[in-house]
């Protein structure tokens, strides 16, 4: 069973099958991936990323997904969130997130923390990765208690997705850090099967924070090109006329947000 397949558990690791919600859209690609972290033979399971408050998927996921002992966010936004709390009245499990304001029933994540929970054979560790949003993590899926290796996978959210680039939230984004996040996952990515929160799984998480940065650097440096020729006050619209030629006309608002957000971190480094 191959991506995308709706309302179905599709099996990925050993420990990691994914659930795809009906939520099509440029931003979320086919769909959000609500992810099942359970080993075989257990009797529980995490759920990462609920997604929409969609009662048909949230119902099939909660199906799919068993006795749900824990829920975990990747971070805020409503195509991964906004389905926690009807979730969580559904299986009864608490919320856990980074920011604590999405949390119900627990406490925030920490960075560096190691989640085990009874029940589920596979540890899970939280892994802050701040950058499209304030509170964004990534998960490291572990097969058991061992986490000072490899892990299993790396559940990346929407630092990075299965196919084309990561918005920088202009409210508490920040594409320094997002960059610093991208170094890391490229470092301990080797190797290490990509799990996102939209499209399809990747091999190697590595060659994906690569491209990823190489992606960024590209575009600072028209955006650097583009203050050269036209002064260092241009605006943005000119800025997006120069460098996104080819755009879409639906997509000119993400190219202006992506090329403020640009700006702004030239801005903050110069």
């Amino acid at each position: 069973m191959k991506h995308p397949a709706y309302s179905q558990l599709r099996p990925v690791t050993p420990n990691a099958a994914v659930v795809l919600a009906p939520n099509p859209s440029y931003a979320a690609l086919e769909g959000t991936n609500s992810w099942v972290i359970r080993g075989e033979g257990d009797a529980r399971s995490i759920v990462v990323d609920p997604g929409p408050e969609d009662e048909g998927h949230l119902n099939v996921l909660q199906s799919k997904a068993g006795d749900v002992a824990l829920i975990l966010l990747t971070h805020r936004h409503h195509d991964h969130a906004d389905g926690a709390e009807r979730f969580r009245q559904l299986t009864g499990a608490p919320i856990r997130a980074f920011d604590k304001q999405y949390c119900a029933g627990a406490e925030p994540l920490a960075d560096g923390e190691v989640i085990a929970v009874d029940g589920v054979t596979p540890r899970v560790k939280v892994v802050a990765t701040p950058g499209h949003t304030s509170d964004s993590v990534c998960y490291f899926v572990y097969p058991g208690e061992d986490t000072d290796g490899a892990p299993e996978a790396i559940l990346t959210g929407d630092t990075i997705a299965g196919r084309h680039t990561t918005m920088i939230s202009e409210t508490d984004g920040d594409l320094g850090a997002y960059l610093d996040s991208l170094e890391m996952l490229e470092e301990a990515g080797k190797g290490i099967p990509m799990l996102p929160g939209h499209g399809p799984e990747g091999e190697d998480l590595s060659a994906y924070a690569r491209k990823y940065t190489d992606r960024r650097n590209l575009r600072l440096d028209q955006i650097r090109e583009a203050l050269k020729t036209q002064g260092e006050n241009a605006d943005v619209n000119s800025i997006v006329d120069a460098i996104y030629d080819d755009v879409d006309p639906v997509l000119r608002g993400a190219a202006e947000q992506s090329t403020r957000v640009a700006l702004r971190y030239l801005k903050a480094t110069n």
